[in-house]
């Protein structure tokens, strides 16, 4: 585990204000948050938060107190500014690459929001404590020790070495690092999964309902080995269905408070790989006494819903339960049978397929939202090579359990969320999308009218405004370049005891229950429930006191999740990114099909679409004109030839070159 130190004495501490001096513009301090395509943005306690172009970063890194000045303001726009000075480093440990030279040499930082190599001088590796010098183009591990004003260069010193790129393992080390992830588990972990016992079936029978006679199977990637959900079906004589939702009951193992408990809370999220998984929980729990594996008696919480014709759902119970999987499908099993291959279980399965399509239109109906943007589906051999890039295929299959998982959750949400009132509070977990702010809606609307659709809303945005967006350019050549802009219009998904909705599903109220394996808050919704089911048991509810106090509680872990949830989400992205630079290393000199998907003033990044692998254009490749860069059309525009580029066109390039280390590819246009 990287521990994070304090900021070194080598730069100058100030107060963290927004107090404002006089110098050509207004300056302001604030802390720096960078993009990984190399932009920022100084965040600021009172006003907006201030945009900083790449060409103005002055070298500083996400993290650092900054002073910057602002030197231009548009309306329903961040102001923009350029940073004047690094006042106070943030000084957590960085992972890069050495590179030796006569002075000492420099180290490339691996994470993208850190876009400048930062120097080592070379009396700091004499001085090394690591035992030895470190190598050329070897991972090391270092601190910033200063930032010099005359020529902005950052400085730093070593701390421990890692290894060369080649090593097997090295990806997956340097992310997890570069993360702050635990791989291992504590010893005292590790000492309480030695008292787990099986359970008792004839005592759980006396409290559950025993649903081992209904058949019910598990569908999961071919790699799967922790099976947290199975599912149920069969139709009723009054011609609805009846789904049953059953989920691993992580929580009669797992127990408040435990050494498990916290190790759980601390890492927050499993976190995924392309080969490999850092785990929740441990093995013992995820892989065996958790895991709904197929013919054999296991622990489960279920919700069964009857649903009728339409998609809606006319009653519901949310039961502990003893299930056992009939069968353990992987979705290209599953996707195979909808197709037409036979199978014991086909008939249950079109029957699913038939249901998973009624409840999807229901909720289109409502307004939900589906974003059908690719991702990349890499394969790696025995030694961690990546052998194959391509899309990544959503079947019909992935959509099934998709839907069910949904409703799941959604039953789960208003279950709580209808009996929670004032007298009777009921804090709850809930995951809550909001709705975009004004600006963003209002920008996206103006580049809709640019591009020749007008699009009215009425008084206020909804979700179903961008699902009628959506069918309207499904068809146009510009769809790639929509959906990316609509996507980054809408605010980010995160856990709340405020039940605020899901905008983007147009769910009144929502929540996460089906993953408990993977995710602390299902296992804290899980408790939950049955914390109030025992209560109404009882005829008992909890106090205001009580009620003030678990708040209190659950508002700490939604905060804490959702911070784990977004670290988790950076170091698969990253990973990938390093896969991904690997796979492409291969490839220099070839030439490819791609789409703009992104614009800025040094360039344009152009996804590869054979691939999804993105790689920059840099304007200074752009021989034929001076190309200037309209951020709000999302343009760069040659002056005597008035060609233009925008996001969505499709361009051919060839690879110029790819730095794995760098996490970087270089495109030129054909």
């Amino acid at each position: 585990m990287p521990k994070k130190t304090d900021t070194n004495n080598n730069v100058k501490r100030t107060k963290k204000s927004t107090r404002t001096q006089k110098t050509k513009g207004k300056v302001i301090e604030g802390n720096l948050s960078v993009h990984a395509k190399g932009f920022g943005f100084v965040l600021v306690k009172k006003g907006t938060d201030i945009f900083i172009p790449l060409e103005h970063m002055l070298n500083a890194m996400d993290g650092d107190y900054v002073s910057v000045e602002i030197v231009k303001k548009a309306p329903k726009k961040n102001p923009e500014g350029r940073i004047l000075k690094i006042l106070t480093l943030q000084n957590n440990e960085i992972i890069g690459v050495f590179k030796s030279s006569k002075e000492g040499g420099s180290v490339i930082p691996s994470d993208e929001r850190y876009n400048n190599p930062i120097i080592i001088p070379k009396n700091s590796l004499s001085s090394s404590k690591m035992g030895r010098k470190p190598k050329n183009g070897e991972f090391v591990v270092i601190n910033r020790t200063g930032w010099n004003e005359n020529d902005h260069t950052v400085t730093g010193k070593i701390i421990d070495i890692l290894g060369k790129p080649e090593n097997k393992e090295m990806d997956l080390l340097l992310v997890a690092r570069n993360n702050d992830l635990t791989i291992p588990f504590p010893t005292q972990v590790n000492k309480a999964l030695t008292g787990l016992p099986a359970f008792d079936l004839q005592k759980e029978l006396k409290s559950r309902e025993d649903f081992r006679s209904v058949p019910c199977f598990t569908i999961d990637p071919e790699s799967a080995k922790d099976f947290d959900d199975a599912i149920s079906l069969v139709q009723l004589d009054n011609g609805r269905f009846e789904l049953g939702v059953h989920i691993a009951d992580v929580s009669h193992y797992v127990r408040e408070g435990s050494a498990i408990d916290k190790e759980a809370y601390e890492r927050g999220t499993s976190v995924y790989f392309v080969n490999n998984v850092i785990p929740m929980l441990p093995e013992r729990l995820s892989n065996d006494l958790c895991s709904l594996k197929p013919n054999i008696d296991r622990l489960a919480f279920s919700v069964i819903m009857e649903i009728d014709s339409r998609g809606i759902v006319q009653k519901y119970r949310i039961r502990e339960t003893i299930i056992r999987s009939a069968v353990r499908f992987t979705y290209e099993e599953v996707e195979a049978i909808i197709e037409g291959k036979k199978h014991p279980h086909a008939k249950t399965i079109h029957l699913m397929q038939m249901l998973s399509l009624i409840l999807r239109r229901s909720r289109e109906e409502m307004g939900s939202i589906d974003f059908d943007i690719s991702e990349a589906a890499i394969s790696l051999d025995e030694q961690g090579v990546p052998y194959s890039i391509r899309p990544r295929e959503r079947i019909e299959s992935n959509r099934l359990v998709e839907e069910f998982m949904l409703v799941a959750n959604r039953i789960v949400a208003s279950h709580i969320a209808k009996k929670s009132t004032k007298r009777n509070p009921k804090p709850f977990v809930y995951r809550v999308h909001e709705k975009p702010d004004k600006e963003s809606i209002q920008s996206f609307l103006d580049l809709l009218e640019r591009l020749g659709l007008k699009y009215q809303l009425d008084k206020e945005v909804k979700s179903d405004d961008y699902r009628k967006i959506l069918d309207i350019i499904e068809n146009l050549d510009y769809k790639y370049f929509i959906e990316k802009v609509a996507l980054r219009s809408m605010t980010k998904a995160y856990y709340s005891i405020k039940n605020e909705g899901h905008f983007g599903l147009a769910f009144d109220a929502y929540t996460h229950f089906t993953s408990p394996i993977r995710r602390y808050p299902d296992l804290v919704v899980h408790r939950l429930l049955k914390y109030y089911a025992s209560k109404e048991k009882d005829k008992k509810g909890a106090t205001k006191g009580e009620a003030a106090t678990l708040s209190k509680k659950l508002d700490s872990i939604c905060k804490h999740c959702s911070e784990r949830e977004i670290r988790a989400t950076q170091a698969e992205r990253e990973f990938i990114k390093i896969k991904s630079m690997e796979f492409l290393s291969s490839k220099v000199g070839e030439t490819y099909e791609g789409i703009i998907s992104g614009m800025a003033s040094f360039g344009m990044f152009v996804e590869l679409s054979h691939y999804v692998i993105e790689g920059l254009v840099h304007v200074s490749e752009l021989k034929d004109d001076h190309y200037d860069f309209d951020k709000e059309e999302f343009t760069l525009t040659g002056r005597k030839t008035g060609k233009v580029y925008r996001m969505g066109d499709s361009v051919t390039i060839k690879i110029k070159s790819v730095s794995k280390e760098e996490k970087r590819a270089d495109f030129l246009l054909v």
